[in-house]
């Protein structure tokens, strides 16, 4: 780790050591280059009108405290949804579900100013003999999306989000000086659901030259004292980029960073980024706006804020996780389910639809060019253990015209194999043999009774015909 340990200096200079934010060359410290990094600031964004500012800030901070959703406990076993709309008479209720067994109502008012009025009201409030319990209800459905374009607009980001589901709300971070985007906004989606799809589709994202980081967050965090980010991603760097003392000693110019660290995987570069973290928002927000675009060994790095809240070293972190997962996506690799996973679920009927959706909603079809059926086509992942496609293969060829019926007669041998399989759930399934001399697929096939493992391609080419269910 390169800790942020010397090198820096508080006060006016610019990055680089320059007499000025946007001029100079690189350190002139011991060892480095004075041609190693080079300051060419972007083009700053034209200064707004001091009423924009004002507005952009107004309408920031409005959506910061607009939590409309509030909890009422403690209410009476037989309360209704009519008794909470006469106690809350002097609001305008969106939504309320009463649930009787938690004795509880969740309510949705016109916004947060309503929201916390009702909360000051009617918290401990003797209602039928009970004291009330008032609060904001939790959130688990709010989402940062960082690496925004600053020149991104409130209206494309709502555009943007909006496609993934219903929000509750959603607004963009504006500089408190400037009124100008950082790159980084909130959305707060009315359904979980919602929150995790568009989480899993913006992460990696391509938006103009960069790729979009979207995380889950804290809605404490949402408060004017929080929203702005100590720590900034220093991303683009030379993908052979391994000099941490440099690199600090670079963002050290204008004010000392508490840390800065390259990204590493178990001990080994990954190579393109850094996080570095400042002691306060403000300070984080004058080195963005002087280093972003600075060229260090002829790369053109982008300084871009990261999601307030978390320390440097998690914010590193999950940036490091967020890039494995993107490089997974580009892959096309998804989580799959292991042998054990998939003869456990073999009890549950929605399962056995799925995995015998081919025999039981067609008519037979014809083998495909290379010997497999195209009923059994979402099968073939070698992932998913052959045992289990023997296990079909077999009862198929036992009595053809009849295989859903026989297979789903026959599923007093899956609780077996599942005992079996108990003992080998951290086996990966593969040929080989295991420390006992049979690969654990035979396990499987020994238990079920199918006998020796047959050839996938030959016995699936000759059996593969699916049927319709009588």
């Amino acid at each position: 780790m390169a800790a942020a340990g010397s090198g820096g200096r508080e006060g006016g200079a610019g990055l680089g050591g320059a007499a000025g934010p946007g001029a100079g060359s690189g350190p002139r410290g011991p060892g480095s280059s004075a041609r190693t990094c080079e300051v060419a600031r972007r083009p700053a964004p034209a200064a707004l009108h001091p009423e924009e500012v004002a507005a952009r800030l107004q309408r920031m901070h409005r959506e910061l405290s607009n939590r409309r959703k509030i909890l009422v406990k403690n209410l009476p076993q037989d309360c209704s949804c009519q008794e909470v709309y006469d106690l809350l008479q002097d609001y305008e209720l969106k939504y309320c579900y009463v649930d009787r067994n938690k004795r509880t109502a969740f309510v949705t008012l016109l916004n947060g100013e309503q929201a916390q009025n009702a909360i000051q009201m009617f918290h401990q409030y003797s209602f039928r003999g009970k004291d009330l319990i008032v609060q904001l209800q939790p959130t688990d459905a709010l989402l940062c999306i960082t690496n925004l374009p600053t020149s991104f607009t409130l209206e494309e980001f709502e555009e943007l989000v909006r496609a993934y589901g219903n929000i509750e709300r959603c607004f963009l971070v504006y500089s408190e000086v400037t009124g100008h985007s950082k790159g980084y906004g909130f959305v707060e989606y009315m359904k979980k659901d919602f929150a995790a799809k568009a989480r899993l589709e913006l992460l990696g994202k391509q938006l103009g030259a960069s790729a979009l980081f979207a995380q889950w967050m804290d809605v404490n965090l949402l408060a004017a004292e929080l929203i702005h980010s100590k720590c900034l991603c220093i991303d683009k760097l030379p993908s052979d980029y391994r000099d941490s003392e440099e690199l600090l000693q670079f963002f050290s110019s204008i004010h000392k960073p508490v840390f800065c660290q390259l990204a590493q995987d178990e001990g080994s570069y990954v190579g393109g980024f850094a996080v570095v973290e400042y002691n306060t928002a403000e300070h984080a927000e004058e080195v963005q706006h002087a280093a972003d675009g600075m060229t260090i060994k002829g790369s053109h790095v982008q300084v871009s804020f990261c999601a307030p809240g978390a320390p440097g070293r998690s914010t590193l972190a999950a940036l490091i996780a967020a890039q494995r997962v993107m490089h997974s996506n580009q892959k096309g690799l998804l989580p799959e389910p292991n042998p054990v996973q998939i003869m456990k679920s073999l009890n549950n009927p929605a399962m056995l639809q799925v995995l015998l959706q081919p025999q039981l909603c067609r008519q037979a079809t014809k083998p495909a060019v290379l010997g497999t059926p195209y009923s059994l086509s979402h099968l073939m992942n070698p992932s998913i253990s052959s045992a289990f496609l023997h296990l079909n293969k077999a009862h198929q060829s036992s009595i053809v015209g009849n295989t859903s019926n026989l297979f789903l007669h026959n599923l007093t041998h899956v609780p077996l194999a599942q005992q079996q399989l108990m003992k080998f759930e951290n086996i990966h399934t593969n040929n080989k043999p295991g420390l006992l001399g049979e690969p654990p697929a035979m396990v499987l096939q020994t238990a079920i009774g199918i006998g020796s493992t047959l050839s996938l391609k030959t016995e699936l080419g000759h059996h593969g015909e699916a049927h319709k269910s009588k």
